[in-house]
């Protein structure tokens, strides 16, 4: 958690990303930050290294600080730990996630519907896998998933731009859910497994899909996403 003006500015500019006010590939201004936030540069150029340790933004010498570019290798890499991480802590997890937790993050899903907002399915998305992670026991493991949780929000905005793939998640998240509410380690796995590579194969297509405009950071020419 970071305070003060420079956790003011990392949320400015972390919700600016996802949101997709700040595409990815284009630059960060830091003096319209400044200037939106009422604030010195001081703490946006803090928040600014801040998020290039985490491979939100890079800055190149000369050039400034650009949103980070995901290419589809990016995209492999990210799914490939998640599900090396998520798999790993679920066969402890299962075992001690108590009854209260998963009644809250069961209706949390069964509140989402047709009416709900990208952030109210990202946020449930959040507590469900980040709470498999947390009851896994392994601190270490949990301490380097968090520092990638900013990667993969912005892979969830990928998958994000075909709605049906809402209700698609919504059905696979409850079943993990319910299975887990069984203490069913074989289904829970097979659904988690399954959730994991619907998401990378529709994120991969989304991805490919010709999109809003990103910016190049070599050439700060638009091209389309």
């Amino acid at each position: 958690m970071i305070h003060g003006t420079v956790g003011k500015a990392y949320d400015y500019i972390y919700k600016g990303i996802l949101s997709g006010e700040f595409p990815l590939g284009s630059p960060i201004l830091e003096g319209e930050i400044a200037e939106a936030l009422g604030v010195s540069r001081s703490p946006i150029r803090e928040a600014l290294k801040r998020m290039e340790a985490e491979g939100l933004v890079t800055y190149f010498p000369g050039k400034g600080t650009f949103v980070t570019d995901i290419t589809q290798r990016d995209l492999e890499e990210i799914f490939e730990l998640r599900y090396m991480f998520e798999l790993h802590a679920l066969r402890t997890a299962y075992k001690y996630i108590d009854e209260e937790t998963l009644d809250r993050l069961e209706k949390e899903f069964l509140m989402l519907n047709d009416e709900s907002s990208p952030q109210q399915y990202y946020d449930a998305n959040r507590d469900l896998h980040s709470t498999i992670i947390a009851y896994g026991g392994n601190k270490r493991l949990e301490k380097f998933f968090n520092m990638l949780s900013a990667q993969f929000a912005i892979v969830n905005r990928i998958s994000s731009r075909d709605p049906e793939n809402f209700s698609l998640f919504r059905k696979k998240h409850l079943q993990i859910i319910q299975a887990l509410k069984k203490r069913d380690l074989e289904s829970a796995e097979r659904y988690l497994s399954e959730h994991l590579r619907e998401v990378r194969e529709r994120t991969i297509r989304e991805y490919n899909e010709p999109s809003p405009k990103k910016w190049n950071a070599g050439t700060q020419q638009v091209w389309k996403w």
